[in-house]
């Protein structure tokens, strides 16, 4: 299967525990909204066809986000509950033939690719009509009932996430059902096994954390992380094109260089190197070693991936700048995006590419040179 899949993201609410003017899903987490680092790994996986969006009527924040224009996006109005903005949300799609459907909560802004991915292959292999993530429950529960406090046996009880992925017909008929019904639906996995239909889970992650209360914001802004900053410039000859991120680019340039001139991925390995305080490419891959003649970049950012392994940390965001005057960088970002996911092994959600000119200005400006300045943080 690759782009047939629906995606409903909830995001009417208005976040009455949050305790701020600002509804809690455009609170600004690392430079972006809750909403936009919600919706960004579904506009970026190959699964995805479509994104739903339910806002409130009096929503006046909605046109000011990143995705608003994508391709990808339709906003629909919600309704009074979640369970009725889903509702209008699968309305707006009845047209159309899809077979599954992820629901998925704005305020949740720390979803990777991965669990569609994850989410996907659950539902198939498991021939239920929904698929979940859990988490176990770590502290003690109680129950009160009047002055009377009793411990209950945790094991047997567990906390349920979002991404879930349903049946979307299943899920569409037992919402209508149960709204008529009067019933309160908490997600949509309730609707579904409330009708008697099948749930599977697979345990989800502590860090997927929904945004309820300020504290919860916080909590994901001190997500412990460290950062390296890498900068590589290399001339231009005569030649048919170059390597950048692993990607050729056809043009009227090659790259001079030791190795094979890859000034991005140079730039991006000494940067995860700064990060991991251990130097930078100089140390390891000396371009006065005649071994390292011709050297494959993909080899130094697989020995830059190995040594921060073994200090037990891992890549949590890129976001790399291309100075040149030409080629032009635009119609080959995706590609180039692409590339770099495959070599370091992250989503695209995590990795941030932009381009532009040093104002005809120096050797960049004189179009003798090609440079990247780079930003890693690791966690």
């Amino acid at each position: 299967m690759k782009n047939n899949l629906l995606v409903v993201i909830a995001a009417a609410g208005v976040g009455e525990r949050f305790n701020k003017d600002l509804p809690k899903q455009y609170s600004k987490l690392d430079g972006k909204s809750v909403i936009e680092k919600s919706v960004q790994p579904f506009l970026d996986s190959h699964l995805v066809s479509k994104v739903v969006v339910t806002v409130s009527k009096s929503d006046n924040y909605i046109k000011d986000q990143d995705f608003y224009n994508n391709e990808k996006i339709v906003i629909v109005e919600g309704g009074d509950s979640r369970a009725q903005s889903v509702l209008n949300a699968l309305n707006q799609a009845l047209d159309e033939d899809y077979t599954y459907v992820i629901t998925h909560d704005a305020a949740r802004p720390n979803v990777f690719e991965e669990d569609i991915e994850s989410l996907y292959q659950e539902i198939n292999l498991s021939k239920t009509d929904c698929s979940i993530f859990y988490i176990p429950v770590v502290d003690s529960i109680k129950h009160e009932d009047g002055f009377h406090h009793s411990t209950l046996d945790k094991s047997k009880y567990y906390l349920v996430q979002t991404p879930q992925i349903s049946n979307f017909k299943k899920l569409h008929s037992s919402l209508i059902s149960l709204l008529e019904e009067g019933i309160n639906v908490p997600d949509e996995s309730f609707a579904l096994e409330t009708k008697g239909y099948s749930i599977s889970r697979l345990k989800g992650r502590s860090s997927n954390i929904k945004i309820t209360h300020m504290e919860d914001l916080y909590l994901l802004e001190k997500f412990s992380t460290r950062t390296g900053t890498g900068f590589d410039l290399h001339t231009y000859k005569e030649g048919e094109g170059f390597l950048i991120g692993g990607y050729f680019l056809e043009c009227d340039f090659k790259i001079e260089a030791h190795s094979d001139g890859d000034v991005l991925l140079h730039s991006i390995a000494d940067s995860i190197l700064g990060a991991s305080a251990l130097g930078d490419i100089g140390i390891f891959f000396s371009d006065k070693d005649d071994s390292n003649k011709g050297l494959d970049s993909v080899n130094i950012i697989n020995f830059c991936l190995k040594k921060i392994k073994e200090l037990n940390l891992e890549i949590y965001n890129i976001d790399a700048t291309i100075i040149c005057e030409s080629p032009k960088i635009s119609p080959h970002r995706e590609g180039i995006i692409q590339s770099l996911s495959n070599i370091l092994k992250i989503p695209k959600s995590k990795i941030g590419l932009k381009a532009t000119t040093s104002e005809k200005i120096g050797i960049i400006g004189q179009n003798k040179a090609i440079a990247v300045q780079s930003l890693v943080n690791l966690k």
